[in-house]
């Protein structure tokens, strides 16, 4: 669990946002910059998920968790918000092979660097045959939020709201930023009754609910999308805001509301005296989510009571051991009637989003267990900074590690240092500069 007295945590902060900034710059692709699938013709700067080549297009979600820090400038941001915007399909939605549908308005998973989009995820096809549904028959659930997240942050940059009322090329013609967003917030299903996401069994309406999931199946009322919903509806609120729109921003922030209520009625579920873990989903799937549970207390959508109880049960099972090595946490216990591993997943157990570690949500559980035992979360932050710079020459920042079984996998990924340090800068716990 680390030496607590070995992490200064003013030098370990600002040693992950040097990583930070040089993996993020390493991972740049200029226009007419060839890259192994292709020139980027697109027109923009793009950042992919790592410089090593391993995932060779533009992914949404993996930008997105570049921002908040300050490593992306606003003028590359609006170009993104284009190229995502070009591909935004109409009304109709699109069909494609093997029974796949795009639903009106929605996002996809990846763009690739001749500006097509592709909606899913284990293929590079930009075409009409994108796979078979083994990643959902619709799209991951979390794009349209993510895309959302780039705008507001557009907004936070620039101070200025001129890009939301700019008309932009889409696939159904030419409609405002603001419009844009507005329709991708609504291109993924949720429950009527709570609003929160679903992610349906019905043969060929399946979807994968987030991608560092894409390789897991689950069904129900699904974590993680909703609490990026929740996000995007306050972002939406500030950006309808910006515009004088406050009827419209009155809105979203009822919506937020409203998930806030009803996440924990759903997936909140106590472990013993005051702690307690959030469920991942309610149906396939339904495991505590260490994942899920830190991101919801980073950021904010449990009320106080039920907040507190989770950054508990997150730091009983930090103190028992298993959910963090080198600084980089799994998806859910090791072991009990919640943990272990996912019941269907294309992943074998121990590796990948099935049982690995992941430097990408080192932030979250930071952050939710500084509010419980600071000292816990200077010995992750510790942990996570020493093991990514000691293993710099080898290729680290690696998306994923599982050393017990001697894998160490996918060099130079940006998101393992480049969103703890977003994660901690936007909840206030590294100051803006070194």
């Amino acid at each position: 669990m680390g030496d607590n007295a070995r992490g200064d945590w003013a030098a370990d902060a600002a040693a992950l946002r040097q990583l930070a900034q040089e993996t993020v710059a390493s991972a740049e692709v200029k226009p007419g910059d060839k890259i192994s699938r292709g020139i980027n013709t697109t027109g923009r700067v793009l950042h992919l998920p790592g410089g090593s080549g391993s995932y060779p297009a533009f992914w949404i979600r993996d930008a997105a968790m570049m921002l908040g820090g300050d490593l992306i400038p606003a003028d590359e941001i609006e170009g993104w918000i284009r190229v995502i915007a070009a591909t935004q399909p109409g009304a109709p939605g699109i069909r494609l092979q093997h029974g796949l549908f795009v639903p009106a308005y929605s996002v996809p998973d990846h763009v690739n660097v001749n500006g097509k989009a592709v909606w899913y995820p284990g293929t590079y096809a930009d075409g009409d045959d994108q796979g078979d549904g083994q990643y959902g028959h619709l799209p991951p659930a979390d794009d349209a939020f993510y895309f959302v997240q780039m705008t507001r942050e557009h907004l936070r940059l620039t101070g200025k709201p001129e890009l939301l009322k700019t008309r932009v090329p889409t696939a159904d013609g030419t409609h405002s930023v603001m419009e844009i967003c507005d329709r991708a917030f609504e291109s993924v299903a949720v429950d009527p009754a709570t609003g929160i996401v679903v992610c349906e069994e019905t043969p060929g309406h399946t979807r994968v609910d987030w991608g560092f999931c894409d390789s897991v199946h689950k069904t129900g009322l699904a974590l993680m999308p909703t609490i990026l919903r929740f996000r995007a509806a306050g972002d939406l609120a500030v950006l309808h805001e910006a515009l004088g729109e406050t009827a419209v921003a009155a809105v979203y922030r009822r919506t937020a509301t409203r998930l806030r209520e009803a996440v924990a009625k759903t997936f909140l579920q106590k472990i013993a005296g005051d702690e307690a873990l959030l469920l991942s989903a309610t149906g396939l799937g339904r495991k505590y989510d260490v994942w899920g549970s830190a991101f919801a207390v980073a950021d904010g959508i449990l009320p106080g009571e039920e907040e507190t109880a989770v950054c508990r049960g997150l730091l009983s099972l930090y103190k028992t051991g298993g959910i963090v090595t080198e600084g980089q946490v799994r998806a859910m216990p090791l072991s009990g009637p919640f943990g272990g591993f996912w019941e269907q997943s294309s992943s074998p157990p121990g590796q990948y989003q099935n049982g690995a570690y992941w430097g990408t949500m080192s932030g979250w559980l930071i952050v939710a267990l500084h509010k419980v035992d600071p000292p816990a979360a200077r010995a992750i932050l510790h942990d996570l900074v020493v093991s990514v710079t000691r293993d710099r020459q080898d290729g680290a920042p690696w998306e994923w590690v599982n050393p017990d079984l001697g894998f160490h996998r996918n060099p130079r990924y940006c998101a393992t240092v480049a969103l703890p340090y977003t994660t901690l800068r936007r909840c206030g716990l590294v100051d803006k500069e070194p």
